[in-house]
């Protein structure tokens, strides 16, 4: 309440003249999850300003005083309770986590301490799993699969976490009404039981994972998985590569960004797709490949100061690197066609753009 105050009579012009904690209720508690037991708290409470005129839009105002309530939410408290006393953590925001459910509590708290280093960034030690798949949209991202009961060849397997292309993580959390520990006990009673097989092997579980809980209808086949065996939770940190092919549009020196539209290149190894895509190679690929553009638009993408460029050196029949300049005016050459690229994408960036040999 003291920050926000300070923050609110720095920024503007409002004085606060009163204050008041409407409401401080512990939601639940952690003995297993820290090396001290923890507690959330919700709290609300009323701030009085000396003109409700001066405030902006952005405050939630309630008869006058501006409450706790943002637009993330309303704030929930983390403590640590060191010999019956408690610790200040750190604060969390309802709206950006699910807390009505014990399992969702648990991973906000959890989410808390691993970005604040209280916690390693992983959920379950033991083996784990690295997973590389490919999105819709060509990116690449990763699983990382653990054991959150037993460990070998009798444990279950589960997706503790998620990475996509720009780095952004994602984690798991069990849609259940009881504790994550509870949760993932009583599948390891079925699949001893013999009544959740798939539950033991790691790339079922991958499979269904992918389709199932990332959603925006996403299916890959299991010839697509790059599987780790041998992974640890370091490897996971590390941001996928992501290689996409496609025609770069407006690229300039003055901007960073330039418009990018996503294709595939298929070969007579996509040999069972041409009925579907209506491909008849003998008169649509007389240079034995075949540039599916099935969804024309561009989507604009971010480049550096490090970015490498390459293009087709025809002399030697390979790539040469160039300067971006350079690269820009040898692409001014083409007017009705313009060949595609090769760019390859990392932590939200492109690290290089390759012009495609076009045979």
């Amino acid at each position: 309440m003291e920050q926000n105050i300070t923050s609110y009579e720095n920024s503007t012009n409002v004085k606060m003249v009163n204050s008041k904690i409407t409401k401080l209720e512990k939601i639940a508690s952690f003995d297993d999850l820290f090396a001290t037991p923890l507690e959330i708290w919700s709290l609300e409470y009323r701030l009085k300003p000396d003109d409700p005129a001066k405030l902006t839009m952005t405050e939630n105002v309630v008869d006058g005083f501006i409450t706790e309530e943002g637009s993330m939410g309303k704030p929930i408290l983390i403590f640590s309770i060191m010999n019956s006393t408690p610790q200040y953590l750190g604060v969390i925001r309802s709206g950006e986590n699910d807390i009505s459910t014990p399992a969702g509590q648990e991973m906000a708290v959890r989410v808390f301490l691993e970005a604040n280093h209280h916690l390693p960034h992983e959920t379950y030690s033991g083996k784990h799993i690295l997973v590389k798949f490919p999105l819709t949209t060509g990116e690449t991202s990763q699983l990382l699969l653990s054991q959150p009961v037993i460990q070998g060849d009798s444990g279950i397997w589960t997706v503790e976490r998620w990475k996509d292309s720009n780095g952004n993580e994602y984690y798991n959390t069990p849609q259940t009404d009881v504790t994550i520990a509870e949760y993932y006990a009583r599948l390891q009673t079925l699949a001893d039981q013999g009544e959740e097989p798939a539950l033991l092997d790691p790339l079922q579980v991958a499979m269904n994972y992918i389709s199932n809980d990332i959603g925006m209808g996403q299916h890959v086949k299991l010839d697509q998985l790059v599987v780790d065996n041998e992974a640890t939770a370091d490897d996971f940190a590390i941001t996928p590569e992501s290689i996409l092919m496609g025609y770069v549009f407006n690229l300039s020196l003055e901007n960073h960004s330039f418009d990018f539209d996503n294709i595939e290149w298929l070969t007579m190894e996509d040999s069972a797709r041409f009925k579907g895509l209506n491909i008849n190679p003998d008169e649509d690929m007389p240079n034995g490949f075949y540039i599916l553009n099935k969804y024309t638009y561009t989507d604009p993408l971010e480049v550096t100061e490090d970015t490498r460029y390459s293009i087709v050196d025809a002399n030697a029949g390979a790539l040469k690197e160039v300067s971006k300049q350079e690269f820009i005016e040898y692409f001014k050459q083409y007017t009705d066609f313009v060949p595609p690229c090769v760019i390859t994408k990392k932590d939200g960036y492109v690290t290089s753009i390759a012009e495609k040999y076009m045979p």
